[in-house]
Parts: structure tokens; C-alpha cells; sequence
């Protein structure tokens, strides 16, 4: 075994041996919001492999990192999101006679999802129009604000929507699937599923069976409830981590817990003393498994959505939302980062309206920059 793997080994059981032990079968109950321990490098991760998902505000926001890091990330899996600068231009409903955008916020919460509804004061506003995405795509790269959009020509991408998802308009997802395709991203590259042919789904995470112990009942597929985490005889995140890693995708782990660990780490290293504008947890999990500790292995970036956190859903989402099973067996590492309340995001949602400032969605974005020195500290381009 050569040193690196070594060194490795040695982390991970200093990790394991601590009072702020967070794995699978010992989280503490609250989450702790501090760990003295840091994220480990992880130098045998394939460079070439690093893929996002999200659902619902993190589905956003992994589209969001998607596109201004297309030369490092490819491929995303996208559930129940919108496309990049969704709520950048909408038109204001009340200005039928210039054209006034809708403010970000009003612009997130009735056109790009409809979580308070489809009216702006009585009118209802338009919905994004791929265009006005793909110019600030091409207006940000100009700036070196993002990646060169040619690279995510090379990316794999999987989007679903559930039939019965009244939070995320269709027709939102549309416009995303198309966005992807002005950038060279069609099928079979590009999968589509609308949800037609299985059980109705309603704005939330599919999985097979619940399998974990939980505080909330389990969610049948057409529940809109906490923890968000639905039960629809079908597993998203099999899909989507099948299209995004194709080659020889093994069956699941019957026992993630056997299989690997769910290690907590210091997040707040990754964002500085800014903790409270960029809207990020002091911890955030990693979920490494046993085989990666010797053999090469792919990163997957999983983000929660809004009130999924470890606060308000405990392990839910990070234990339960199905991913592990199937890394485990797949060589894929698993990173779990965490949002926190504040005064403009008492939800707990991951920033693709701007409450984190006017870079939100670029390089230079808090939140943004926090994941990316995450991304390298695990590959090891980082301290």
C-alpha cells in the first residue's frame, strides 16, 4: 500500500477516534455546529469524474456550480430546478410597457418555483425564457466571471420532475433541458425524465424504501412533507448517479453503514469569518467509502434542499436520501455541504436568488467559492 494510502487510513481513524465522531451509526442528537476535525485530501480521486446534484434550491444551485465550473464538474443530476440567472430577468407583470425585472426575490418564490403561489400581486409573471440564460452564461464567461460554456459540452446530465411537483413548474425544467442543449448537451447525454411512467411524485427526493430510522414519518411519493425524502418504489439517486457514471454501475450496498462512513468536518474554514453572508453550517459530511481508502475512486457534490439541512431533518438526507447505498459499491465519495438559517434565509435554502450578494451565482460567489475550496482540498489542490 503506498503512502498516500496510508496517510489515508491513518485520517480516517483519527476522524473515527474523536468526541465529534459523526458517522452513520453515531450522529449526535442536535447536530453539532462545530468539529475541530477538517476535511480530509483525498489524492486519489479521479479529477476527471466530479459531478453535483441537487433538489429543489440545492437542484438550482448544483446547475448553478455546474455551469460556472464547467471545466472541473461533469455532469449534474437536477431535481425539481431552474436554469442559470433564473431570476435575473422576469418581467415585472405590473410594466406591460418597458421592460422592469422583477425583483430576485419575488422573481425566486412565483416564476422561477411557485412556493408562494403564480401571482405578483394579482398578475402572473412570465416564466424564464432559455435566451435570457444563455446570454448571461455568455455575458459571465466574457467577464471570467464562469468557465467557458464550451466545456459543458462534455458533461452528462440527468433532470427529473415529478407529476405531481406543484413547487417547480414544468415548464421551468423545460426551459433548463433546452438551456443544456444551446450548450451542446442532447441526448442520449441529456435525460429527461418527466415522471410519466411510475408513481406520481410530488417536490421531493424519490427513493425505493425508506430505509433509516427518522423523527418524521415516512412520505408517501405524492407527500409534500419533512423530511422530503419520498417513498416511490423508484430511487433518484440510482438514476442519476447511473447516467452520470455509466461505466460497469454495480448494484447497492445492502449496508452502507458496513460499506463506508459519514465523516462531519469543519465547514466554516471553507467560508471565514463571513459565516453569517454566506448562509453555511459549521459542519458539513462526507461520506467515504471503505473501498476508497485503497482504490481510486469518482466525487459526487449532493445539495439538500430548503429545510432538508441537518437541522431541521437531522441524518435524513444525508443517510437516507439513498446515495450512499450506491456509493458504496461504485467508487464514488459522497460530499454533503450544509446551509444554516439567517435573517434572509430562514428556509435554509442553497442561494440561487442572490441573499448572499450580487456574485451568488458566479466564481466569486460565497457559497460558491466556500464549495469550490472544498472540491480542492479533497482532490488535493488545496491545504
Amino acid at each position: 500500500m503506498n503512502r498516500l494510502f496510508a496517510a489515508l487510513i491513518l485520517a480516517v481513524t483519527m476522524l473515527l477516534s474523536t468526541d465529534c465522531e459523526a458517522n452513520q451509526d453515531r450522529l449526535p442528537d442536535p447536530p453539532p455546529h462545530s468539529t475541530n476535525q477538517k476535511l480530509p485530501a483525498l489524492p486519489d480521486l479521479d479529477r476527471t469524474a466530479i459531478t453535483v446534484s441537487g433538489l429543489s434550491s440545492g437542484g438550482f444551485f448544483a446547475h448553478q456550480f455546474h455551469v460556472a465550473f464547467s471545466r472541473l464538474v461533469k455532469g449534474a443530476g437536477i431535481i425539481a430546478g431552474g436554469p442559470y440567472g433564473c431570476v435575473e430577468d422576469i418581467p415585472n407583470p405590473w410594466s406591460p410597457f418597458w421592460r422592469v425585472p422583477l425583483d430576485r426575490v419575488s422573481a425566486a418564490v412565483v416564476a422561477c418555483t411557485h412556493y408562494y403561489g403564480d401571482r405578483y400581486y394579482g398578475l402572473r409573471p412570465a416564466l424564464p425564457k432559455v435566451e435570457d440564460s444563455a446570454g448571461l452564461i455568455r455575458e459571465s464567461a466574457n467577464q471570467g466571471l464562469i468557465d467557458n460554456p464550451s466545456h459543458l459540452a462534455d458533461s452528462r446530465v440527468w433532470l427529473f420532475h415529478g407529476r405531481s411537483d406543484h413547487i417547480v413548474p414544468l415548464q421551468v425544467m423545460e426551459t433548463l433541458a433546452q438551456l443544456y442543449g444551446v450548450f451542446g448537451v442532447d441526448a442520449p447525454k441529456l435525460v429527461f425524465d418527466k415522471n410519466r411512467g411510475e408513481t406520481s411524485a410530488n417536490h421531493g427526493m424519490p427513493v425505493g424504501t425508506f430505509m433509516g430510522k427518522s423523527k418524521f414519518p415516512v412520505r408517501t411519493c405524492g407527500q409534500h412533507e419533512p423530511p422530503y425524502i419520498i417513498q416511490c418504489g423508484y430511487e433518484a439517486a440510482e438514476m442519476l448517479l447511473r447516467h452520470l457514471y455509466p461505466e460497469d454501475f454495480e448494484q447497492a450496498s445492502d449496508d452502507p453503514h458496513r460499506d463506508g462512513t459519514l465523516l462531519a468536518f469543519d465547514q466554516s474554514e471553507f467560508f471565514g469569518p463571513a459565516a453569517e453572508s454566506a448562509g453555511l453550517h459549521g459542519v458539513g459530511y462526507l461520506y467515504l467509502p471503505t473501498r476508497c481508502t485503497a482504490e481510486p475512486c469518482r466525487l459526487h457534490i449532493a445539495f439538500h434542499g430548503c429545510k432538508q439541512d441537518v437541522d431541521s431533518v437531522y441524518d435524513d438526507f444525508i443517510r437516507d436520501a439513498g446515495y450512499n447505498r450506491w456509493a458504496a459499491t461504485n467508487h464514488i465519495v459522497v460530499l454533503y455541504p450544509q446551509t444554516t438559517a439567517s435573517a434572509v434565509n430562514p428556509n435554509r435554502c442553497w442561494d440561487f436568488w442572490g441573499y448572499t450578494g450580487p456574485n451568488y451565482d458566479n466564481r466569486n460567489g460565497p457559497q460558491m467559492r466556500a464549495i469550490r475550496a472544498m472540491v480542492d482540498r479533497l482532490i488535493g489542490e488545496a491545504p
